[in-house]
């Protein structure tokens, strides 16, 4: 081989590079013109050549089919194929005309809104300039003087009252000069000085009359006192007489004494549930429990300190005891061992901030054989707010777990009134309180007071809303409807749990004769459990669920598996807490020929909208019942419609699919033995 020199390789790099400048030159030139051109052009005029271009192409394609019907090997096949790839590449030409003159606008319309956004930018800092100027304008309308908070007499008093000495300057007073004006302001406030002194000193002789009559009330008060023994007697004499008559006056007596020494809060309450008890004859027990004599020693402390129910001066004892806290230091002594121990003051902040009463209000709401509800009433003397804590005494007729859960005392009232869980304070000042001494939350401290109920407070008369504080009239107002509230879940929640407690053990539950739903199914229950919202999140088909809100983390969730044959249906079932009253959310996955749900498969998301939102019956106890008779049957007639061979029918229906959206039989008509339909 002849080797190369190096001019010739120089010579032929330089041949190289201007070809490939050139190259560059007409692509530019090309992408310019291209650009001009779609600037320059129609789209409604490129759209309708896209159409005659691809039309020709159809009829170019027609053509060649009929060619190579009759001859494969024909010229003309070169000819249309060539026409074929002229008219591709037209069709590529209006698509880059179509993008560049996409691309044009959207950038026309950035260069608009960066525009727009100046603009705006400029008014906002006008307006803000102007609400400055505005605010220190007003700011300085609004200066006063102290003098000027001191409310005076009227002029037409002051020159009838006062004496010539003050009032001669201003017979002839001329309200526009300002000396006169001036001297006229400081002659009255020398009268009201004058006056307020001679009020001093009439006060000064009432007070001496007031104590005078403190003396006489004493002397008729020892009077009084003296009468107690005797009382004593007669009220003993009388013991074998309310025997006799089995009158309990005695309890009554002890009752009415404990609730004496009840706060206001739960004496308006004790009251209230009492008086609506005895009128409509309600089986529901009420009990003061506590220590008596730490309630008295409570009370008289409280006395002795000014601080009895006086809301007003929340902050002044928080801000005492906490300085007494800080200081507080005990030392204890042990034997053979010389220490000393400091308390750490911010856990005795603490234990002051949740202070109990010693006396609480206990209520036993029982239904006839049935569960029974305890719910025990607090006072927390510092935060100022009335906690609950709750119990039930559940049948032992109810064995299973998922059945015992829908009777916790906790789940019974939680959202008793739609949206109040108990777990934030009504009081709006607690959260400042408990931040002060460490506490990040106030659900921290649910465990240990109770649950914060909004209800619980007013029932107590105590409304943070509108700042009435132990009014007897919002407790009267309240009681009657919350009881009939607890009543009625207390009812509904033992109604569930039977119906749990037969789904736990795999069976059926009876529906009742008004309801139109098949009785016999061909599938059967082969799982029923609980399952946490955790787990239930995690489902690919219960996001919308949890995206709208529709599911929250107080929500029983359960899993109820149906199984027929090689076939079988999840079914994520949610309970409100105000089941019955909204019906159960149900969520479906069919494991029959892989995984199908509401995501991905038409029938299931029909069956889901028939369960969830096309519901004809009333909601009763039995809602929850009748939508898993539902499902059953419309997983029989999903299966038997899905594959006919493997699955015998077993219900009645016209057709298995109809109209364009193929729509399987899902309503059931009780016609004869019943008959599935799709309208």
């Amino acid at each position: 081989m002849v080797k190369e020199t190096s001019s010739n390789i120089k010579k032929k790099r330089k041949t190289a590079n201007t070809e490939a400048e050139s190259d560059t030159d007409i692509y530019k030139k090309v992408i310019d013109f291209e650009e001009k051109e779609a600037l320059n052009s129609q789209g409604s005029i490129d759209a309708s050549i896209y159409f005659g271009l691809c039309q020709d192409i159809r009829k170019i394609l027609a053509k060649v089919f009929e060619i190579k019907q009759v001859d494969p090997n024909s010229s003309v096949l070169k000819e249309l194929q060539t026409e074929i790839f002229i008219n591709m590449s037209f069709i590529k030409k209006l698509n880059r005309t179509d993008k560049l003159r996409h691309v044009h606008g959207k950038e026309t319309l950035s260069a608009e809104k960066q525009k727009c956004d100046s603009i705006k930018l400029n008014y906002q800092n006008l307006v803000y300039e102007l609400h400055h100027l505005v605010t220190e304008t007003n700011k300085c309308l609004a200066f006063k003087s102290k003098d000027e908070d001191i409310e005076l007499v009227s002029f037409e008093d002051f020159m009838k009252e006062a004496p010539e000495s003050l009032t001669k300057k201003f017979l002839s007073y001329d309200a526009n000069d300002r000396e006169q004006k001036h001297n006229l302001r400081l002659a009255r406030l020398e009268w009201e000085l004058t006056q307020r002194k001679n009020l001093a000193q009439l006060c000064k002789s009432l007070v001496e009359e007031q104590k005078k009559l403190s003396e006489d009330l004493i002397v008729r008060k020892d009077k009084l006192n003296a009468l107690r023994p005797l009382l004593m007697n007669v009220i003993n004499s009388t013991k074998p007489l309310q025997e006799h008559l089995d009158i309990s006056l005695t309890e009554m007596r002890v009752e009415h004494k404990l609730a004496y020494l009840l706060p206001d809060p739960l004496y308006i309450f004790y009251v209230n549930v009492v008086s609506y008890k005895n009128v409509y004859d309600l089986n529901l027990d009420v009990e003061i429990i506590g220590d008596q004599d730490e309630a008295i020693q409570w009370k008289e402390s409280k006395m002795a300190e000014g601080h009895v129910h006086d809301d007003d001066s929340d902050t002044t004892e928080i801000e005492q005891d906490a300085a007494e806290a800080e200081e507080i230091v005990e030392v204890r002594k042990r034997r053979h061992r010389k220490s000393v121990q400091q308390v750490d003051p911010m856990e005795e902040k603490k234990r002051k901030l949740l202070e109990c009463h010693p006396l609480k209000i206990q209520i036993v709401a029982k239904l006839t054989d049935g569960p029974s509800l305890t719910v025990t009433f607090s006072y927390q003397t510092i935060l100022r707010i009335v906690t609950v804590m709750s119990d039930t005494d559940v049948s032992p007729k109810i064995t299973g777990n998922s059945a015992r859960d829908v009777l916790i005392g906790e789940n019974i009232l939680r959202e008793l009134i739609e949206g109040d869980d108990g777990l934030e304070s009504p009081n709006p000042m607690n959260k400042f309180q408990i931040k002060k001494v460490g506490i990040t939350s106030f659900q921290s401290l649910v465990p240990d007071i109770g649950y914060a109920y909004h209800w619980a407070q007013k029932i107590c008369g105590r409304d943070f809303i509108s700042k009435q504080m132990d009014s007897d009239e919002i407790g009267s107002i309240n009681v009657q409807s919350v009881m009939k509230l607890m009543f009625k879940r207390l009812e509904s929640r033992y109604q569930l749990a039977t119906q749990l407690q037969q789904l736990e053990n795999s069976m059926l539950i009876k529906l009742p004769n008004l309801v139109d739903c098949p009785i016999t199914h061909a599938c059967s229950i082969s799982k029923w459990t609980s399952i946490t919202y955790q787990k239930y999140c995690q489902l690919e088909f219960t996001k919308l669920y949890i995206e709208e809100e529709f599911v929250t983390p107080s929500d029983l969730i359960y899993c109820l598996q149906l199984t027929r044959l090689n076939a079988s249906l999840d079914a994520y079932i949610v309970i409100k807490s105000n089941y019955p009253i909204t019906s159960p959310i149900i969520s479906i996955c069919v494991n029959y020929n892989g995984k199908q749900h509401s995501e991905n498969n038409d029938d299931i998301r029909d069956i889901e909208r028939k369960l969830n939102a096309d519901w004809e019956e009333p909601h009763d106890s039995s809602v929850l019942s009748v939508q898993i008779a539902q499902l059953c049957s419309c997983f029989d007639v999903y299966l038997e419609t899905t594959d006919p061979n493997t699955f015998t029918q077993t219900v009645t229906f016209i057709k298995s699919i109809s109209a364009r959206n193929r729509r399987r039989p899902l309503k059931f008509r009780k016609i004869g033995n019943g008959i599935f339909t799709q309208y």
